[in-house]
């Protein structure tokens, strides 16, 4: 199914790449003329120093071996200039290797290219640049002297008055003809059969001629297809033997999906996968499907479609027959692990993907905006929080977890079990909570558990008697009355104690209502309308449950954190639109007086600040 929809898609595609062609980086290029006998031009094309380098589609398939055959017109500086490679000098600098063996071998590749390279002008006689690029090659087409920054490693390629000769119809053909019958199998033996992708019968490959590029951790010849251990045969045939997959398909079928790796809009990182995704349409817009970076309008858009189904026909429109297809792919040993394929409908996808931004919504109370998150913030999230830096590890972040978010999100199921325990011992641990793991902590929590529905939301539920929710808001209103009573403390009640109230509410919470009392009659000296409304707000909270739980199971646990980021939400809300009626001459209600201190809006700013 993966490779026939990759067929598909190549030939859909309206920008195709040729057969066993490439996008890859040129470092030289060699530039002849036709009309003098001037010496070739070699031009450094390397990219400066935070420049990406120049990339042009070119011949490429893959090569192993004791002696690796040449690419046509364009390969390394070793088999087009028979460079030996570059070693340290007795100075220090690079330069040219003087070892025989280097030589040796570089003389062996560069042989091989140049017998290549005039089998090809032979064939074309009447082609000007087969007769330009024949001249050149009959006469010293091996320099004296490399360029002194040009290694072997460096891409090279030819041109003729500027025009790239691999980019001619003619090389590109006798290119593809030359790969397919390498790859085919070996002369004399039956490679005819019946191609498991096309249904058709026809010239079968013994393996996959173009070798899948830009994965990470990718090496030179990593095999979508590989069974060349016994362990991997079947019924005793290797590699494509028992998987046959003829010419044309596999063709098509790898260099689709090397030109999708290579764009940025059909592709994204996952740590050490790579997700891949195109439409049945290829005029399909897929910029909002990466999940990388979703645009405020268009989740908006999205989300708005789950919340009223008949402007959601305009919301989620799409065309009905369209499909969209996913993968997600890592590397082994130079073989290619899919770890995950999809396909599903275009509407589909949309209305998971608005599910995927309700399930994980925060609010900002201070600027009363919803926000969301990136697949790879929220993966962040899950990563340990450096103190002293103020900003998280990314090397800490969980494995696969970025690459498990996105097939959660596509599928429109649960994250992996492990997300909510890792993510609750790193808020235990760190005393760190901001929106984004509020986000994943919302995630979890909605997709994880049948109870509580009403519970993850993105804002405040002030009648909820769960003991676990309620916990945490009474933690939140303690840790705003030592705020108010000191703007300028260095370590809250949250900072101290968060690790053991999450687990044992009861002892910790007791403890820090006693201790609130003197910061309440702190309060009062400046404002004590205020003082009373926090008081009251206080006991409210306490009068919800019949009495503090001694502990909490891991899922209230979780709730306790929502709760008391809720109640922080709720209080920075009620801070701005108080100290705007303020500003606006309004007289206060008493509540209002005790969200409208000065200090309360210093701690709302500075608190939200935190968050980010």
């Amino acid at each position: 199914m993966l490779l026939h929809n990759l067929v598909q898609h190549a030939d859909s595609r309206e920008d195709a790449v040729p057969d066993y062609y490439q996008l890859r980086p040129i470092m030289w290029q060699i530039d002849l003329s036709s009309t003098s006998d001037a010496k070739p031009l070699i031009i450094d094309l390397r990219p400066g120093k935070g420049e990406e380098p120049r990339r042009v589609t070119a011949p490429y398939t893959g090569r192993s071996g004791k002696n690796p055959p040449p690419f046509l017109l364009a390969d390394s500086a070793l088999y087009v200039l028979a460079h030996p490679g570059l070693v340290k000098g007795p100075d220090g600098n690079k330069v040219p290797s003087t070892d025989q063996k280097d030589i040796t071998r570089a003389q062996e590749r560069h042989a091989a290219y140049r017998a290549m390279v005039t089998s090809w002008c032979n064939e074309h006689p009447g082609l000007p640049q087969a007769r330009t690029l024949a001249g050149w090659l009959n006469g010293d087409s091996t320099p004296g002297r490399w360029p002194e920054e040009m290694d072997q490693a460096h891409l090279v390629a030819i041109s003729v008055d500027g025009e790239w000769i691999h980019d001619l119809p003619q090389a590109q053909c006798w290119w593809a003809e030359k790969v397919k019958s390498t790859k085919s199998g070996k002369p004399g033996k039956d490679q005819e059969g019946l191609c498991l992708v096309c249904g058709q019968t026809g010239a079968l490959l013994s393996t996959l001629p173009v070798p899948v590029k830009g994965l990470p951790n990718s090496g030179m010849n990593t095999q979508l297809i590989c069974l060349n251990q016994p362990a991997h045969y079947r019924a005793g045939i290797k590699q494509l033997g028992a998987t046959p997959v003829c010419v044309d398909c596999g063709t098509k079928a790898t260099t689709a999906l090397n030109a999708l790796l290579a764009d940025p809009e059909h592709h994204s990182r996952a740590g050490d996968s790579a997700i891949v995704w195109w439409t049945r349409n290829a005029t399909t817009e897929t910029d909002m499907w990466t999940l990388d970076n979703p645009e405020p309008t268009e989740v908006a858009q999205l989300v708005d479609g789950l919340n009223h189904p008949h402007k959601g026909r305009d919301a989620l429109a799409a065309l009905d027959d369209d499909a969209f297809h996913a993968v997600t792919l890592r590397v082994n040993t130079n073989r290619v692990i899919v770890a995950d394929w999809i396909t599903i409908p275009v509407p589909e996808l949309k209305q998971r993907l608005g599910t995927w931004f309700a399930d994980q919504q925060t609010w900002d109370g201070w600027n009363n905006t919803f926000l969301y998150w990136s697949v790879w913030r929220l993966s962040l999230a899950a990563a340990r929080w450096d103190k002293r830096k103020n900003t998280y590890i990314d090397t800490t972040v969980p494995k696969h977890l970025q690459a498990d978010l996105a097939k959660a999100a596509l599928h429109g199921t649960p994250p992996s079990a492990h997300v909510l325990p890792v993510l609750m011992q790193r808020i235990r641990a760190d005393h760190h909570i901001d929106r984004p793991r509020i986000a994943l902590l919302r995630l979890a929590l909605t997709r994880m558990t049948t109870r509580h529905k009403e519970l993850c939301v993105p804002q405040l539920n002030t009648a909820s008697t769960e003991p676990g929710y309620v916990c945490g808001r009474i933690m939140a209103m303690l840790e705003a009355i030592q705020r108010k009573a000191m703007p300028k403390v260095n370590a809250t009640i949250t900072d101290k104690y968060l690790t053991t109230a999450v687990v044992s509410p009861r002892a910790v919470l007791t403890r820090l209502r006693i201790g609130a009392r003197p910061h309440l009659r702190t309060i009062a000296r400046k404002s004590e309308p205020a003082a009373k409304a926090m008081e009251n707000r206080l006991r409210d909270a306490f009068d919800l449950l019949d009495a503090l739980p001694a502990h909490l199971n891991a899922e209230q646990q979780a709730l306790f954190i929502l709760g008391y980021e809720h109640q922080r939400a709720h209080s920075a809300r009620a801070a701005a639109e108080a100290i705007k009626a303020r500003e606006a001459g309004k007289e206060l209600a008493a509540d209002q007086t005790a969200d409208a201190l000065p200090e309360a809006a210093e701690d709302a700013n500075a608190a939200d600040g935190t968050l980010w």
